[in-house]
């Protein structure tokens, strides 16, 4: 007797401990059908995925302006794979939500979403870029970062998702080959587009200098990009210098939160964005 009542015991056990499983997979599911669907609908109101949407030209802009000292070399264009971001309507966006700054995006990835910021860290961490609760959160600037991504270091925040969306990709710049194919960031902003080479990637230290927002009062720019090279997974090649802009992508790493996963950025290039009249 005692035995059958363990019996059933165990069985019923198993199966509300199946049933929480499966619907905390269900809820997770939503979460992530959720994200895709938020940055689908950005996308859309942007016009990033609608061929109809009006055409912008752009030109490149010198990321240190100086007077020529010899003829210049024709400008260089918009790379092919992000051509599409010319045409993105960032004001639709701020007619739902005024924090939206930019869109960020690295092409040949699903890494392509609204570029947030609020008064704090918190708030998007939660909340979708229409101010709606959700798991994933949006992708944001740190707060104190300025908005127009002047200054020698800006920093931007997401989830790691399991499905890849939010920053869930970036976990594969530990492979040289992923870096590779995808060895540029893009932000844009209302008149200029950005595009920052990636140089580094690693797990760093929320206690380090990766994460300090002294860098520039401190005068620390050569201490900062020294860790960078020298602690990074992949070797590119590429040695930013202390006057140049470095953009930080950071995410969880999945093993607590002591550390984060990073990917850094130098500016490369400047493309100015002028809409061009049908």
């Amino acid at each position: 007797m005692i035995k059958k009542q363990k019996r059933v015991f165990l069985i019923i056990l198993l199966t509300a401990i199946f049933l929480i499983s499966a619907a905390m997979m269900v809820r997770q599911q939503i979460q992530y059908q959720k994200i895709v669907a938020d940055s689908d609908e950005a996308a859309q109101i942007t016009g990033l995925q609608n061929s109809e949407a009006p055409r912008q030209s752009t030109s490149p802009l010198p990321v240190s302006p100086a007077e020529p000292e010899e003829p210049e070399l024709p400008p260089e264009p918009l790379p092919e794979d992000a051509l599409d971001l010319a045409n993105i309507d960032l004001e639709a966006l701020r007619a739902v939500n005024e924090d939206v700054v930019g869109w960020i995006a690295i092409p040949g990835t699903t890494l392509s979403y609204p570029l947030m910021q609020g008064e704090n860290n918190q708030y998007y961490l939660s909340h979708s870029w229409k101010r709606e609760s959700v798991v994933g959160g949006s992708v944001f600037l740190e707060a104190t970062s300025n908005r127009d991504l002047t200054g020698f270091h800006t920093i931007a925040y997401a989830h790691r998702m399991r499905n890849d969306t939010m920053f869930g990709t970036i976990k594969y710049y530990k492979k040289l080959d992923y870096w590779q194919e995808h060895p540029n960031v893009y932000i844009v902003l209302d008149d200029t587009i950005y595009r920052y080479d990636i140089f580094s990637a690693q797990e760093a230290s929320v206690k380090g200098i990766v994460f300090r927002l002294d860098i520039e009062e401190t005068h620390s720019e050569e201490k900062f990009l020294q860790y960078c090279i020298e602690n990074s997974v992949i070797d590119t090649g590429l040695t930013p210098e202390a006057d140049d802009r470095i953009l930080t992508l950071s995410t969880c790493t999945g093993n607590g939160h002591a550390n984060r996963w990073v990917v850094h950025g130098v500016l490369a290039q400047e493309y100015s964005r002028e809409l061009k009249e049908e």
